[in-house]
């Protein structure tokens, strides 16, 4: 029979008493109290659900026998697993399939250890019903940039102690890496927050040089170094509202407004779903649709608008017209070079 379920901070409270028995402390139920602003009465009922519930081989010793405090007689006892809910044990190996979908990324390693040690502790009968429940999902990841997961642990480790850091940014469009040494640009920058969108890893924060907010992909970085000066990040920063934009990050707070003419399947398809937050779609009754929207990401969205050739019309702003035209005439060039 499967033990109690146990709320949040009850959990979190078992799980520390058991690193503390496993770590050979020999806490005391006063001790416990403090540790955790309770009750005494509140930790001897902990003890007994180990003890009860989950089979705990625990034992006290008066001060001066092994130290003295609560122990674990057999120094190889684990939690079980079945003290949690199935669907809790399903929703991990959920996000498992969904980590292995983006290899390469910082502690897949030790999560994937972690899934296969929760696997052991629980019984096969029932890991058989979760694995069963868990395969009726799949996740497909289109779009994954590879990093070196080094750097995005660096880059933690640089954002918890607020350094700033100094890398090699391979900018993009002036030939191949080796022969394009120009294209390798050296800065400085600080770290407000690291995001992974749509499976690239990001820094965000603010260049020093140029003063100026930008999300960096860690994907594109070499000669990774943190500096010792120190930095803070502005109150006014927020990750919510560099998200908002569903065509990159939104860093600043200036913005385009767009209005798009959509005919055809095209009218259709994007009625269908919600491309971005701000947006606005209106039918006309010749069967067009109008999208409005707020960016400051022209360069994303011209990119977007070259999945619907001939079936949109960039109405403004003028700057997008002029990008989506550019870009068409590139792609255009590059074809016809192409041609016998």
């Amino acid at each position: 029979m499967p033990p109690k379920p146990l709320n949040k901070t009850a959990l979190r409270r078992l799980l520390e008493i058991d690193r503390l028995l496993r770590s050979g402390a020999g806490p005391t139920t006063e001790e416990l109290a403090l540790r955790f602003c309770v009750t005494e009465r509140t930790i001897y009922r902990d003890l007994a659900y180990l003890r009860d519930q989950l089979n705990a081989p625990l034992a006290y010793s008066r001060a001066g026998d092994y130290g003295g405090g609560y122990r674990y007689t057999n120094p190889a006892y684990l939690l079980p697993a079945n003290f949690l809910r199935r669907a809790e044990v399903t929703g991990a190996l959920l996000a498992g399939r969904l980590a292995a979908q983006h290899p390469g990324q910082p502690r897949s390693a030790d999560f994937a250890g972690l899934l296969e040690r929760l696997k052991d502790l629980v019984d096969s009968q029932e890991l058989s019903v979760i694995e069963n429940e868990a395969s009726a999902f799949d996740y497909a990841a289109r779009r994954v940039w590879r990093v070196d997961p080094r750097i995005v642990e660096a880059a933690g480790a640089a954002l918890r102690r607020r350094h700033r850091i100094q890398a090699d940014l391979f900018l993009p469009g002036g030939g191949d890496e080796e022969a394009a040494g120009g294209n390798w640009h050296r800065f400085t920058f600080e770290i407000y927050r690291i995001c992974n969108l749509d499976g690239a890893w990001y820094i965000l924060g603010r260049e020093v040089e140029s003063d100026e907010r930008k999300a960096i992909p860690l994907a594109r970085l070499k000669r990774f170094g943190e500096l010792p000066e120190r930095y803070g990040v502005p109150p006014d920063f927020s990750l919510a509202d560099a998200l908002a934009d569903a065509f990159g990050f939104k860093l600043e707070r200036s913005g385009h407004r767009v209005q798009l003419l959509f005919r055809g399947r095209a009218a259709h398809q994007v009625a269908e779903r919600e491309w971005h937050p701000s947006q606005r779609i209106a039918f006309r009754p010749d069967g067009t649709l109008r999208l409005t929207l707020r960016t400051a990401n022209l360069a994303e969205l011209a990119r977007w608008l070259a999945g619907f050739p001939g079936e949109v019309l960039v109405e403004a702003p003028e700057e997008l017209r002029l990008l989506v035209c550019e870009n068409a005439r590139k792609l255009l060039a590059d074809h016809e070079r192409s041609l016998p």
